[in-house]
């Protein structure tokens, strides 16, 4: 995908604080630059995906809206296509689809992450149905959207930490959501099995755009910044395949599994976060200073082969100030360089 420039840079948000505050952090993440926001869809730890997004859309103009992501497992066909075909002509055309097989939202509820195929089927049954056409649903009933006035085109973006899912969401979807990493050669790595999905679909690399999601720690205080990623960092390493990695690596991910608490999925410092080491904070996160939070940030966001970054801040709690602070300090210190590289 062709541009000029640094590539924009979204927003993740949890909806663990109530709604009014979400819509705050939207209307800051607007003013000071932010493309898009991206809010988590786990139904037992944050606030309604679609009402949350709703509010955020009324309360801005030209911020981007999406999913981040959500899952097939909890949500019909049905259901999701009438969302985000309802969040397209609420925001005016902001409207953007992140979703995966499933983690937190499904193993709260003691169910497994959908198959590759299962969430094929599901992302043609959406894409038909917004598109004002009928699907077949798994009942053998059939039905379609007969509220829609016209087609509604919303992007579709996969998010993806595996090879698997990665090379298989190259061919399926608008975009490919990239976990794995913020390291170059994590990320490198995660581009090439984009590559390979697109060839094996018989598409192009540039037809398939690429979002780096990655969690970002920003402090003056390096042991403060680190301490901001060490939960979302025990997420990722819970997500790997221990096989993949080796040495000291593989115990800590391993160890990641065993300890793992899904319920603590959303908070700010969780038990298991602490047998994360440093060396792989540094291998799946991004923190630090300012200025250091900047350069590793442009150096994401001026690779032409990427198409968005979107930075995940320490998930924040009513009546604490964590968030609000890294979308100031963010906009502030680090969106303006990015801009200038």
């Amino acid at each position: 995908m062709d541009r000029t420039g640094a590539a924009p840079i979204g927003l993740a948000l949890w909806g663990t604080e109530p709604v009014r505050t979400m819509v705050d952090y939207a209307q800051l993440a607007e003013q000071v630059g932010f493309e898009s926001i991206w809010l988590v869809d786990t139904q037992l730890l944050c606030r309604e995906l679609y009402v949350t997004l709703a509010a955020c859309a009324m309360a801005t103009e030209r911020l981007k809206l999406a999913s981040g992501v959500t899952v097939p497992m909890t949500r019909h066909e049905s259901f999701t296509a009438s969302a985000l075909a309802t969040s397209q002509e609420l925001s005016g055309g902001r409207a953007l689809a992140g979703i995966s097989t499933g983690h937190s939202a499904l193993r709260n509820i003691g169910e497994q992450p959908a198959h590759i195929a299962d969430l094929a089927i599901y992302v043609s049954a959406v894409r038909q149905l917004m598109a004002g056409e009928s699907s077949v649903f798994a009942s053998g009933s059939e039905g379609a959207l007969t509220w829609l006035p016209e087609p509604a085109s919303v992007p579709f973006h996969i998010a993806a930490s595996g090879p698997r899912l990665t090379r298989a969401a190259a061919g399926m979807a608008d975009g490919v959501i990239l976990l794995q990493g913020a390291a170059p050669d994590l990320v490198d790595g995660a581009i090439d099995l984009v590559r390979q999905g697109a060839a094996d679909a018989g598409r192009l690399e540039s037809d398939v755009e690429k979002t780096v999601w990655v969690y970002v720690g920003l402090d003056d205080d390096q042991e403060r910044a680190y301490d901001q990623v060490r939960a979302r960092v025990s997420a990722v390493l819970r997500m790997v395949d221990p096989s993949r990695l080796e040495g000291d690596d593989r115990a800590v991910a391993e160890a990641v599994r065993r300890e793992y608490d899904m319920f603590a999925h959303a908070d700010s410092m969780p038990k298991h976060a602490a047998l994360v080491p440093e060396r792989l904070l540094d291998r799946y996160a991004i923190a630090g200073t300012p200025a250091e939070v900047t350069a590793r940030i442009s150096a994401l966001a001026n690779d032409e082969r990427i198409d968005r970054v979107v930075v995940s801040p320490q998930i924040g709690a009513p009546g604490q100030s964590i968030t609000r602070n890294f979308i100031a300090a963010f906009g502030e210190h680090v969106l303006p360089n990015v801009e200038k590289c």
